[in-house]
């Protein structure tokens, strides 16, 4: 065994890439590109490594990787822990680009190699640094660079044709050859090629150049991630959680009304804008959500799923956000993804994670297949978190996914009324607080009347 150059992680003989940072062992990892304050593209600065097995740090020292022991119980969850462990050693690639979107997220698993006499003979490409200023197939210039991952990076753009800035992700070339990767990348392509929501991120191009530099066009946001905001805003009012997670969850609608399950919901994956409400000066602004990322989305064609990236049992996705039958390598459907937000909903509303005492990725994987969680309002109780919000997350997180809500549908409806309830009491708080003004005043005034009249 050697240690990692990068975190100095024991690693097994041969390890191409390292299971607790993600990290390619023969290719040195390019330093991370600073994004610009005032125009941040798609994605998020820090990341959790799509490689199960490797954690990312909730405000806490990073978690040593486990041994290869067996967890306890037996069945399902030994075989889901150790496939998902054991795979973590062969996975490829590093974390996503900090402010873009996001490269192809890494797998838990990665995908048998196809066999030599399929894969296509490619073009050797460019380097990235060296593309800047170049335009790609006459119809997009590149600009500067705003990010950059494992898999690729990712450029501020204009489309030559009508002016419009995009952003231009780009596949790194060392991964120009990797047939597993290149489906990915076209299965990002396809995937938001059919999704027209105002809040999922839109792709307007895919392309290849003659010498074999792959590329997506997609829409240019400015704003930050989730990841980013719980970073620098802290825990969020339950009110605009509510708000979030409709949004999010009319985004996933639209992706599971044509069959595609994202995979991969995380704070990372969720872009957020503030628009202006009306036009007028010093109008009230608004989150406006965009979700990203369906690199791994599993697509379906009624009840049969298209061709996998993966081989049978292996699992993709990250690990704390990953629902029981994820786990389990099982079919999967929108209720998968809303598990995830779910999980997502506790970090949000109490910046942490439900399984805080979790010590490693089996304890972690244990949680999601055998533990309720508790409401978040137990988590930290000094937090005002309404009944009716702890209700919607509970069911969220249901381990029988029959428990969950049906669709985004039923929990758009949850969302709704639980912001009425919401309002009502913030209602009743304010006038509780306007009474309680008017009678402090009046005692006032009767104290200085009846002090002047003695």
């Amino acid at each position: 065994m050697s240690p990692c150059p990068h975190c100095a992680t024991e690693l097994e003989d041969g390890a191409r890439f390292c299971g607790s940072c993600g990290k390619k062992i023969d290719v040195p990892a390019p330093p991370p590109a600073a994004a610009s304050a005032a125009e941040t593209t798609i994605g998020a600065s820090a990341r959790r490594a799509n490689v199960s097995g490797t954690i990312r740090p909730l405000n806490r020292a990073p978690r040593p990787e486990p041994q290869a022991t067996s967890p306890a119980g037996a069945g399902g969850l030994e075989s889901a822990a150790m496939t998902i462990l054991q795979s973590a050693k062969v996975a490829g690639g590093g974390p996503p680009p900090a402010t873009a979107p996001p490269a192809a997220a890494p797998a838990l698993a990665a995908a048998p190699a196809p066999a030599p006499d399929k894969v296509a003979v490619r073009p050797a490409a460019q380097a990235a640094e060296n593309l800047i200023g170049r335009t790609l197939n006459h119809r997009y210039l590149v600009e500067d660079k705003i990010g950059e991952g494992g898999f690729g990076a990712v450029f501020r753009g204009k489309q030559i044709a009508t002016g419009r800035d995009v952003a231009l992700k780009i596949l790194h070339p060392h991964n120009s050859s990797d047939q597993t990767i290149i489906a990915r990348f076209k299965r990002e392509a396809e995937a938001c090629s059919k999704l027209r929501d105002p809040h999922t991120v839109t792709t307007y191009d895919f392309d290849e150049t003659e010498d074999g530099i792959l590329f997506l066009a997609m829409e240019l946001l400015r704003g930050r991630s989730l990841h980013q905001i719980q970073k620098t805003d802290g825990l969020l009012p339950p009110e605009r959680v509510l708000v979030i997670l409709d949004q999010v969850a009319q985004s996933l609608g639209e992706a599971h009304a044509n069959g595609i399950v994202h995979r991969d919901m995380k704070p990372e994956n969720v872009f957020i804008e503030s628009r202006s409400v009306g036009t007028a000066p010093g109008s009230k602004l608004e989150d406006h959500v965009k979700v990203l990322d369906f690199g791994i989305a599993k697509m379906m064609s009624g009840e049969k799923e298209l061709q996998a990236l993966t081989a049978v049992g292996q699992t993709l996705g990250t690990l704390e956000f990953m629902s029981p039958e994820q786990l389990r390598g099982q079919t999967l459907d929108g209720r998968s993804d809303i598990y995830a937000l779910g999980m997502m909903s506790y970090e949000m509303l109490t910046g942490t994670l439900p399984f805080q005492g979790a010590k490693s990725p089996i304890e972690i994987i244990n949680f999601h297949m055998k533990q309720p969680p508790p409401p978040p309002s137990k988590l930290k109780e000094s937090l005002r978190i309404p009944g009716a919000v702890d209700d919607i997350i509970v069911k969220m997180v249901a381990k029988n996914r029959d428990d969950r809500f049906a669709d985004t549908n039923e929990l758009r409806e949850a969302i709704a009324k639980a912001q009425r309830v919401t309002d009502r009491s913030a209602d009743k708080t304010e006038g509780y607080r306007l009474v309680a003004v008017i009678a402090a005043t009046i005692l006032v005034v009767g104290i200085l009347v009846f002090v002047l009249t003695r």
